[in-house]
């Protein structure tokens, strides 16, 4: 192919692919531009495009738009997509997008597009794929939601085209609803290879300093740009996210801040299907669950098995590698809720602790001893409360909020109980403004702060009426409130820090979308 103000016709090539060199020395050539994803640009159809004409607009994408068209020596329907560009273009993305179509021109199978052609006509370049009549399986889906039976079949066919995509040494690493396409007899096909690579390599053109793809099906390594861990199991994380979408309404993970979600696919634990959608089978339900396992080795060891599991369970057979012992589900339970377990096992600690010194040793009065396990007790029940509150959207918010100061009063509480300004135990008030952290709010933060401050004033004014045992020194408390507020003001500083760098990554992360 030529690049020219004429346009290209040379011969078909089919089912062979043809893909442009890219230019020595890595520059973009001096091309006349035509620029096909500008919104409005094609005022009516069809729209003649080289050897194609543009029949419609079926859609756009984080990277491209893709046209319904005519190949009309050959007289077929084919989609045609072209690149998100303008005369700025940059020549990395040009190399991404023919790395797409040399991945998709690689493979044959059933449930995987085809490509036909891979070029460019007045420099606008293109790729022309197989046409699929249908939608997206996100679209079908949302139309009229798959029931437990048909999802599993479809992800089964999807998986054995990952496995043979694996078995070609390509990993898709973008797979979600909107990149599988589903014909009028509701067969999936694999489709959108814009960050496929191959084993043991990087993609053509990949800027590895970016996280790349769509938070919400991304795996754990992936979201944290793991380039060692990077690989087929990725793919199997996906087929798992999607079969979860499928069951519930929704993928695993999915903030409003890209962000926010980033951070819950590498720590947090997805809800049991069967808590959002009772209807799941509990054999389904551990299957996916094991495809969204954190750690790969904890996944399925390939598509191909993944794709065994689901046959078996079509076939009404007994599935045995779903089964996950008590430890396990324990690790589970904690990522799933870190906040409410965090404080539950702190408190069994100390509890513990505190059962073994008045029990065991009769070290401990019952005067100290029963109002502490009231504490954590009570301590323990808002916990649980307030968890439950924090997985309600609207009240979210003001359930951090309420939840931070009760933490606050309750360690003061314990605090006073342990001997009060001359305890062990006031340790626990600068730890409880560094835990305030964790909830990345710098209102928090400053709520935490504040209450410390008045809980460390009302335990010296206690002191200093009811403890005449006790030597008031103004200047050690008052040394004691500086460094309270001064943690609270570098712990609020660290949070405004990393609102920042958010703030900057939001701007400046193209190749990380959101599920349109």
């Amino acid at each position: 192919m030529t690049d020219s103000n004429k346009t290209d016709e040379s011969a078909p090539i089919d089912p062979p692919t043809q893909i442009v060199s890219p230019p020595s020395g890595g520059d973009a050539p001096s091309i006349d531009w035509l620029d096909l994803s500008s919104p409005g640009l094609i005022n009516e159809y069809p729209y003649d495009f080289g050897r194609y004409q543009i029949l419609e607009e079926l859609g756009k994408g984080g990277m491209g738009v893709v046209y319904k068209g005519l190949q009309k020596d050959l007289d077929r329907l084919v989609s045609i997509k072209v690149i998100l560009s303008n005369r700025l273009l940059v020549w990395k993305n040009v190399l991404r997008f023919r790395s797409e179509a040399k991945a998709a021109a690689s493979v044959r199978h059933a449930n995987i597009v085809g490509v036909y052609e891979a070029g460019k006509v007045l420099g606008q370049h293109f790729i022309a794929m197989e046409y699929i009549e249908g939608e997206s399986l996100a679209k079908r889906n949302h139309r009229c939601p798959l029931n437990e039976e048909e999802a599993v079949r479809v992800v089964a066919r999807v998986a054995r085209a990952i496995a043979h995509l694996h078995l070609k040494n390509i990993v898709h690493l973008d797979l979600k609803p909107s990149n599988i396409l589903m014909d009028k007899k509701d067969q999936p096909f694999v489709t959108d290879f814009g960050l496929a690579r191959g084993l043991g390599g990087r993609g053509i053109g990949e800027d590895t300093e970016a996280i790349q793809g769509t938070p919400c099906y991304m795996a754990p390594e992936q979201a944290r740009g793991d380039e060692t861990e990077i690989g087929p199991l990725c793919d199997v994380y996906g087929l798992g996210a999607i079969l979860y979408e499928l069951l519930t309404g929704a993928p695993p993970f999915k903030n409003d801040d890209p962000f926010e979600t980033l951070v819950k696919v590498i720590e947090a634990e997805p809800t049991p299907l069967r808590k959002v959608a009772p209807n799941v089978s509990k054999t389904i339900e551990k299957i996916c669950l094991r495809c969204l396992e954190k750690k790969p080795e904890k996944r399925y060891s390939s598509a191909s098995d993944l794709a065994d599991d689901l046959d078996c369970f079509l076939a009404g057979d007994v599935v045995e590698s779903t089964a996950s012992s008590l430890l396990d589900q324990v690790k589970c339970w904690v990522r799933r809720k870190p906040a409410l377990a965090s404080h539950l096992i702190l408190m069994g600690f100390f509890l513990s602790i505190e059962m073994i010194w008045f029990h065991v040793f009769k070290i401990r009065t019952a005067a100290y001893h029963d109002p502490l396990v009231l504490i954590f007790v009570l301590w323990g029940l808002t916990s649980v409360v307030c968890e439950w509150f924090h997985r309600k959207p609207r009240l979210a918010r003001p359930t951090r909020f309420v939840w931070a100061a009760s933490d606050v009063l309750f360690l003061t509480a314990v605090v006073a109980n342990a001997g009060g300004i001359t305890g062990h135990l006031l340790i626990l008030l600068p730890i409880s403004l560094v835990a305030s952290g964790l909830w990345f709010r710098r209102s928090i933060v400053w709520m935490a702060t504040g209450i410390s401050l008045f809980s460390y004033v009302v335990l010296v004014l206690h002191a200093s009426f009811f403890r005449p045992d006790v030597e008031i020194f103004l200047d050690h408390h008052f040394i004691v409130l500086a460094v309270l507020f001064s943690l609270g003001f570098l712990v609020s500083l660290m949070v405004r820090r990393i609102e920042l760098l958010l703030s900057y990554g939001r701007r400046s992360g193209p190749l990380m979308h959101q599920e349109g």
